[in-house]
């Protein structure tokens, strides 16, 4: 394992491209004029951006960027347009993540859009009564 101070720690985070901006404290967040409004893709575009999803469901950065000049539009709608297609498969097909499953039996994951099967709300309550007993005991 090798030893980071927190200097190392901070000027990562600081020259990382992708890190996360700052929040911003209640009352500074972006008003509804500030916000950037939704992407109206043409017809031509969602045309092209379908059948390229078609081809691959996932996007090399090469790629993204020659569709992203072809189509006159930023790599992050791109991005962001095949992100949103995907995840509205997932959800029609109605997969469930293995790891989302047992978070939800432990009761820390709470962003279920499925309603749970009997066996996964029997889980939940084993779980929950089990927390109860371990927290009874300390």
């Amino acid at each position: 394992m090798s030893a980071f101070s927190l200097a190392d720690v901070s000027a990562v985070e600081i020259d990382c491209p992708r890190t996360r901006r700052p929040k911003k404290p209640p009352g500074e967040g972006p008003t509804s004029d500030e916000k950037r409004p939704r992407t109206a893709f043409s017809g031509p575009q969602l045309a092209r951006l379908k059948h390229e999803f078609a081809e691959n469901r996932y996007l090399t950065e090469r790629r993204r960027q020659a569709l992203a000049a072809e189509l006159g539009l930023a790599e992050a709608q791109i991005k962001i347009w095949f992100q949103n297609k995907r995840a509205k498969i997932k959800k029609a097909s109605g997969q469930r993540n293995p790891l989302a499953l047992q978070l939800m039996a432990q009761g820390l994951y709470n962003h279920s859009t499925v309603p749970l099967t009997k066996e996964e709300e029997e889980l939940e309550m084993k779980a929950r009564e089990r927390e109860k007993e371990l927290q009874n005991r300390h």
